[in-house]
């Protein structure tokens, strides 16, 4: 007997014997089927418009193969969760969308019951090659789901894509997605409150062991509108290799991309990604978060976005603003724990009340972080510094060509240390950066054998602190716009570059590897001093 023979007779055997117990019925590859709320029926066959099924229960029956489409007919309302099964292959992968005209097809998992995964409208759970667009997902009971540690909250989520199955899963997409009104929990029966939001992709522990086997390959959550949700606006976390590295960073989740999504008055952190290798996030759009908090939890406070325990991260183009600072944090971009080999760049933020970056060091481990080409506006008016060096230093940090404007009457302290007294002997640097201080904060930045502090141009209020730079300029840099009236709004991001005459032009000192571009695109050289600030003036 042939070795392709008993394959197929296994195959049959294993199907027939799947019937028997109750499996989900399998379907022909390729296939498109349709689901509409008000005309359909669920004893259709739901592949033709005509035929098209009623309910996302009668889809949650059905295992999908690759290249199958699931098409929500626009205008649609289900009040239920969407659970689909099968999986999708490099390529050709299965896909939830719309048809038809109007509005988009909306999914309320009001009545969605909690489960350990988490009560996510929509679930994907254990799958590979899967895109997900074009739908509006709500989440909300109507009822104060925030919980307190004596009565903890049920986590829930929009769109949730979880991995607990031990084997590693590739090809997830969630592209154009309006989600909004999730009431997720801030202290939440047996989940960590960071997982369950507006989108969340999670990879679990598979039996107690921390090996990775649940990590994720190739995630890519693009385009999307989220607002009103909480605690988190967009999450990705694998905790399948537990909190700590304590196995080989080969085994984290790689290749995961965050780009081009709106988020909107999040009640905790904007974006997450913990738990990867080669991870991008890009052109995103944060509009106020942290507006809720619970003290005397171990998360009371919230950044616009942040990462850790990742390695070879690119965190730019983003725009981040009105983040509050609860008890602790409250920037708007965060290098946290375990982080290697991350760059924060080309960024623009405003109106956080904690800050614009926060890089966290000292007795955890990470390293390399770069914070280059960025412009803050305003930031750390209420707490921490526009610059916040958190537990310690983060070894081989730099902080070069970034522009920073403090306005009259804020106390924004432009660098700050918080929880540690500054005694520092790992390597960092702070050069070319143009400070225009014209509010009262004072400065703290690290000292000792590591530190390097050069080229700045530091203009305005020279208060206390400040540090010492034999190549300090403190002329006014001659910004765009009368340095008293500060431009409002990303249209007026060109008001902080610099005019040719300005005494930062061609003044810098020349950093390596310095990424080649300036904020907005102009080619910076290698070999030629630069201009100070995040504008390349000629």
């Amino acid at each position: 007997m042939s070795r392709n023979f008993r394959n197929w007779a296994m195959a049959v055997a294993l199907a027939s014997s799947g019937a028997l117990l109750g499996a989900a019925p399998a379907l022909a590859a390729n296939t498109t089927y349709y689901v509409d709320a008000a005309a359909g029926a669920d004893a259709n066959a739901g592949t033709s418009q005509a035929e098209a099924w009623k309910t996302l229960a009668k889809v949650n029956t059905m295992t999908f193969t690759a290249g199958d489409k699931i098409l929500l007919r626009a205008g649609g309302l289900w009040v239920e969760q969407l659970k689909p099964k099968g999986s999708g292959v490099s390529g050709n992968p299965i896909t939830i969308g719309t048809y038809g005209d109007g509005p988009r097809p909306i999914i309320d998992g009001r009545n969605v019951p909690y489960a350990p995964a988490g009560a996510a409208a929509v679930l994907l759970q254990s799958v590979s090659y899967w895109t997900v667009s074009g739908l509006e997902v709500t989440n909300d009971t109507g009822t104060n789901n925030v919980g307190t540690v004596a009565s903890p909250g049920k986590n829930r989520s929009g769109i949730l894509v979880y991995n607990p199955s031990g084997k590693g899963k590739s090809g997830i997409i969630i592209r154009d997605n309006y989600v909004h009104d999730v009431n997720g929990c801030f202290v939440c029966t047996g989940a960590n409150p960071q997982t369950n939001g507006g989108i969340a992709v999670l990879a679990d522990v598979m039996n107690g062991l921390n090996n990775g086997a649940s990590s994720f390959n190739g995630v890519q959550i693009l385009d999307n509108v989220v607002e009103r949700v909480g605690r988190t606006g967009i999450a990705f976390n694998d905790y399948s290799t537990g909190f700590l590295l304590a196995v080989s960073q080969d085994a984290l989740s790689k290749n995961v991309t965050i780009a081009g999504n709106r988020l909107k008055d999040v009640e905790g952190d904007g974006i997450i990604l913990s738990g990867s290798i080669d991870n991008l996030i890009e052109r995103n759009r944060i509009d106020t978060a942290g507006l809720v908090t619970v003290s005397g939890t171990t998360q009371p406070g919230t950044v616009g976005m942040f990462i850790a325990k990742a390695t070879n991260s690119i965190i730019q183009f983003n725009e981040v603003s009105g983040v509050r600072h609860n008890v602790v944090d409250g920037q708007a971009y965060d290098v946290d724990l375990w982080a290697y080999n991350s760059i924060v760049q080309y960024n623009y933020s405003h109106d956080n009340e904690g800050g614009a970056v926060m890089l966290m060091g000292g007795n955890f481990s990470g390293s390399n972080a770069t914070v280059r080409y960025n412009l803050s506006v305003n930031d750390a008016f209420a707490a921490n510094g526009v610059f916040t060096l958190s537990s310690g230093l983060l070894r081989d940090s730099k902080i070069y060509n970034n522009t920073v404007y403090i306005a009259p009457g804020l106390t924004s302290r432009p660098t700050y240390q918080l929880g540690w007294d500054g005694n520092n002997n790992n390597t960092w640097s702070f050069q070319n950066n143009v400070i225009v201080n014209l509010g009262t904060g004072t400065w703290e930045q690290p000292k000792g054998s590591g530190t390097t502090i050069s080229h700045n141009l530091i203009f305005g209020n020279h208060t206390a602190g400040e540090p010492v730079d034999a190549y300090k300029i403190t002329a006014d840099p001659q910004m765009i716009f009368p340095p008293t009236v500060a431009p409002e709004g990303l249209d007026a991001v060109a008001g902080y570059g610099l005019a040719s005459s300005s005494p930062a032009v061609g003044s810098g000192v020349v950093i390596v590897d310095n990424g080649e571009r300036d904020y907005f695109g102009q080619p910076v050289s290698q070999v030629v001093a630069p201009t100070r600030g995040f504008h390349e003036a000629h």
